[in-house]
């Protein structure tokens, strides 16, 4: 059966390199849709379910796409989704090629600059008091004498005869 509405298969690239699967990416009436393994879940921290949402995580942001049933992780390569918004709802920037028929994923974000050693710009903080307790020292045994042998009658069963 042949479906109007859907192209063929797409190049999906994410941070320049071609991502390859079995389950290709298409178009459906104008949306890109693929599936979950390995397109998101190459770009997703984590993935859950709560009710009847899939929670997709990475960082500190995350999309909820509904669906009718949790999902077995088994099923995310047959399991479609429309990739572009939730993943610019994960801060990632999505843009589709028409005529080269090239979805570009970049997760790079800007570059974070550490400081350095030492920067006197940056503020100092004060050093803080930490409470460490003395060890308590424990009492020398008192030796008073020779050890004497035990006295005490110990219990002996017999054999049976």
């Amino acid at each position: 059966m042949i479906f109007p509405l859907i192209t063929p298969a797409l190049v999906v690239v994410l941070n320049g390199t071609i991502v390859h699967s079995y389950s290709p990416a298409y178009v459906v009436r104008g949306h890109v849709v693929a599936p979950l393994e390995p397109y998101v879940t190459a770009v997703a921290a984590s993935i859950g379910y709560s009710g009847s949402q899939m929670i997709v995580t990475r960082g500190d942001r995350f999309a909820r796409v509904p669906v009718a049933a949790t999902i077995d992780p088994a099923q995310w390569a047959q399991t479609y989704v429309e990739i572009a918004p939730l993943m610019r709802s994960l801060g990632v920037r999505v843009a589709y090629d028409a005529p080269l028929r090239r979805l570009e994923i970049d997760t790079r974000g800007p570059v974070v600059a550490t400081p350095t050693p030492f920067n006197p710009a940056v503020p100092a903080v004060s050093p803080s008091t930490v409470f460490t307790p003395l060890p308590i020292s424990t009492p020398r045994p008192q030796v008073s004498g020779k050890p004497a042998p035990r006295r005490t009658p110990l219990p002996v069963t017999c054999c049976p005869h």
